[in-house]
């Protein structure tokens, strides 16, 4: 079909520094035949392997020092871990995505991952290899703020940030894709939604521990869960009143939780385990949403805060 210009600007998925919306990406891209899910600027691949990308336009694509020319593009990546970008030029306009070369999880032996602290998985130190995670995420100051989706970028899941660099995180994209996906939901429920919140993502053992949680097998230590609040615009830190009753209370919570099990159930998200939180005197109500595999729900104590009405 015929490109747009106007409509293939990119505008770094952020928008203007005034608009609460990003852009949405333009481009559907094919990785290795399979389509990126809608929203998705990111993918993971493996050090050295080789990646084929697609798109019914033909486009310049690059990366590292790779250029190409068509509806299609292969590409060998470096044999090191690290966040690269795709990009693809029709004239004066691009399009991004990062390319995610994870570290292997086998390399993290101590409770270390390349001198940065990470506590034991599993809670000891002879814990077995399978409480590790598959594969970490190297961070620095320039890779923290890439960008995932159109509304998520990585040091939005990532629960610490410390003074030095690099640092490390697991993170499952399937999560991601499934906070993209409830989001669009949402909006098309209650406009007024304009950002999924992201109160808590990657935990390490060591953090998960320092905050007082004595689970050793939390989804938040393999970046498979988030717990979150609806925000409209402009942000005030709360949970919105989603389900229109009048009060910002753990059924608001409720109700989000019944729109991810109907995205589950349509088959268009990963299954997994939600349940909604009440007030707490620190935040407001919250849900917490993972991709384990299978759905889970398990009781939570219904209100703290007494008659919250808008």
């Amino acid at each position: 079909m015929a490109f747009s210009v106007a409509g293939f600007i990119w505008l770094l998925l952020l928008g203007v520094p005034d608009d609460p919306i990003p852009a949405e990406p333009v481009l559907s891209l094919m990785v290795n035949e399979t389509p990126l899910a809608p929203h998705m600027t990111s993918f993971i691949a493996e050090a050295g392997s080789l990646v084929r990308v697609s798109c019914s336009d033909s486009l310049v694509w690059s990366i590292c020092d790779m250029q190409a020319a068509g509806r299609e593009f292969s590409f060998t990546l470096p044999r090191s871990h690290g966040i690269f970008t795709l990009t693809a030029r029709n004239g004066s306009s691009i399009q991004q995505w990062a390319v995610i070369v994870p570290v292997q999880g086998c390399r993290m032996r101590t409770a270390t991952l390349n001198s940065y602290p990470m506590g034991f998985f599993g809670g000891t130190e002879s814990v077995t290899r399978r409480n590790i995670p598959d594969r970490f995420i190297e961070l620095n100051g320039e890779t923290i703020g890439t960008r995932l989706s159109t509304h998520f970028a990585m040091n939005d899941f990532l629960c610490t940030i410390r003074g030095d660099w690099p640092q490390y995180m697991a993170l499952d994209l399937q999560l991601v894709q499934k906070l993209e996906a409830l989001l669009a939901e949402v909006k098309n429920l209650y406009p007024e939604a304009r950002e999924l919140h992201i109160i808590s993502g990657f935990r390490t053992p060591a953090y998960n521990a320092s905050i007082g949680n004595e689970t050793d097998n939390s989804l938040h230590l393999y970046g498979k869960a988030a717990d979150f609040w609806i925000e409209g615009w402009p942000a005030n830190n709360l949970m919105d009143d989603v389900d229109r009753n009048k009060r910002i209370d753990v059924y608001d919570g409720e109700y989000v939780i019944g729109l991810i099990r109907a995205l589950e159930a349509r088959g268009d998200v990963a299954a997994g385990g939600a349940s909604a939180y009440r007030w707490t005197e620190s935040h407001g109500p919250y849900v917490h949403v993972d991709t384990r595999g299978s759905a889970a729900r398990w009781q939570t104590r219904r209100n703290l805060v007494t008659d919250p009405v808008i």
